[in-house]
């Protein structure tokens, strides 16, 4: 399989954003990929403000425009795409993964499990999580998601394990504190961490964490990695840059 793994600038401008996204969409499908992977909450960036008002409106109904979108363009392109978005249900608000196929089909959607993507002295009705990690058999394989801080939860690890998937999909919105990119405590204090807890959940991980724009979403730095379930790294894109690796896995 290869997979083409995203990093773009995301900014304020949702409709921006998705231009960007299916312009690498179309870039990945003339490369070959079969699997293109965008980051966390990749159509806004995560920026919750903890006011109701403006954090359920970067929400929308999962199946809604956007899956509808790239679910459209999954097909006319032929490729499977996987990406974040705030689902917005009710007046209720999750961190939503989904995967769409060359069908156009929605092939799959998760809910974080984790909670730790918002305060949490935040509204408890306004910000909820899911309960269950499923998984879907693909003709390119059996695939689950983990959303950022699911990776450092047991209970996600224990379900994935359990769902014996071939690939786990993590798209991510991780930063420094001050918005600092800095890649030296990427690779000697953070990699390894993350690489330990692929090694637990015994998968072969895609990771892709969201970039913001200058002064967007408090300094989200990028970067992409495939994770072996032994451990060993085999692609990586360094923080703070734009781009698309093309990984034959």
């Amino acid at each position: 399989m290869n997979v083409s793994l995203v990093v773009y600038r995301v900014g304020a401008d949702t409709a921006k954003n998705i231009e960007r996204m299916d312009l690498a969409v179309t870039q990945s499908a003339k490369a070959g990929a079969h699997l293109v992977l965008f980051s966390e909450a990749a159509t806004t960036g995560l920026i919750l403000n903890n006011d109701p008002r403006h954090d359920l409106m970067l929400g929308e109904p999962v199946p809604g425009p956007a899956t509808s979108h790239f679910a459209d363009l999954a097909k006319s392109s032929r490729i499977h795409i996987a990406f974040g978005i705030l689902e917005r249900d009710g007046a209720a608000l999750y961190d939503t993964a989904v995967l769409v196929g060359p069908s156009g089909d929605m092939l799959l959607k998760y809910r974080r499990i984790d909670p730790q993507w918002h305060d949490q002295i935040g509204d408890s009705k306004l910000y909820r999580e899911g309960t269950e990690c499923p998984a879907v058999d693909t003709p390119i394989g059996r695939f689950s998601f983990a959303i950022g801080g699911d990776l450092f939860n047991d209970t996600v690890a224990e379900q994935v394990r359990e769902q014996h998937p071939s690939y786990l999909l993590m798209p991510f919105a991780r930063y420094f504190d001050g918005g600092l990119c800095d890649q030296k405590r990427w690779e000697t204090e953070e990699r390894q961490v993350y690489v330990d807890r692929v090694q637990k959940m015994a998968v072969t991980t895609l990771m892709v964490n969201s970039m913001g724009e200058k002064g967007f979403d408090g300094g989200s730095f990028g970067g992409t990695m495939v994770v072996h379930a032994n451990g060993r790294i085999t692609h990586s894109l360094q923080l703070g840059m734009p781009g698309i690796i093309i990984a034959a896995i």
